[in-house]
């Protein structure tokens, strides 16, 4: 296998596309070029092919991650569906993910605590926060445990009492509050207590 040409793109300037006996192989920048030794005429065996391939994938997979995390916190699962999407590979996505954790960069149990907070300030009940965590790909046993130790059972019944203080205008309007109590996940037996705690 011989490098045959190296060609700036045209709609990214950074990028360089490397072809090997004259098809397309794989892109990197000016940076990779360097560190890695490319240039026109030199000679490949399978194993240097490989390795190049797997080095500007991997590297273009973390600048990619690290782009997404500036913006916001991710979970794992969130972060290895965006790297899927955008075209790398499973392995890829392996190395980057262990390499981010091992950084802290990707933290489940920091992540599901600060959202568990973030949507007690936003009136949430527990039901509700355990189902969108779940989509989110925190394991159950995670989630059980942060609700318990950052909104408990009782705590629960506080918010209620804090919506029915928000929304409730009259007496006749109790029926109607109960039901969308109850749709948004709060358990019944908190809505009763609050309720009673309110004389209502």
């Amino acid at each position: 296998m011989i490098i045959t040409t190296i060609e700036k793109q045209k709609k990214n300037k950074t990028q360089y596309n490397v072809y090997i006996d004259g098809e397309y192989a794989f892109s990197c920048n000016l940076e990779d070029l360097i560190y890695l030794g490319i240039e026109e005429g030199k000679e490949l065996d399978s194993e240097q092919y490989n390795y190049y391939v797997n080095y500007t994938a991997t590297r273009q997979a973390s600048d990619y991650a690290f782009k997404l995390l500036s913006r916001k916190m991710l979970t794992e699962k969130e972060l290895s569906q965006k790297l899927e999407i955008k075209g790398f590979e499973e392995n890829i996505i392996k190395s980057v993910i262990e390499k981010l954790k091992s950084y802290n960069y990707i933290n489940d149990e920091v992540y599901t605590k600060l959202f568990i907070e973030q949507k007690i300030n936003q009136l949430y009940s527990r039901r509700k926060i355990y189902y969108e965590l779940v989509k989110k790909g925190i394991s159950k046993e995670l989630i059980q445990e942060s609700l318990n130790n950052f909104y408990p059972e009782e705590k629960e019944v506080e918010i209620i009492k804090k919506i029915i203080e928000k929304k409730l205008k009259s007496q006749e309007e109790t029926k109607k509050l109960k039901n969308y109590l109850y749709n948004n996940g709060f358990q019944i037996e908190n809505i009763s207590d609050a309720l009673k705690e309110k004389d209502l």
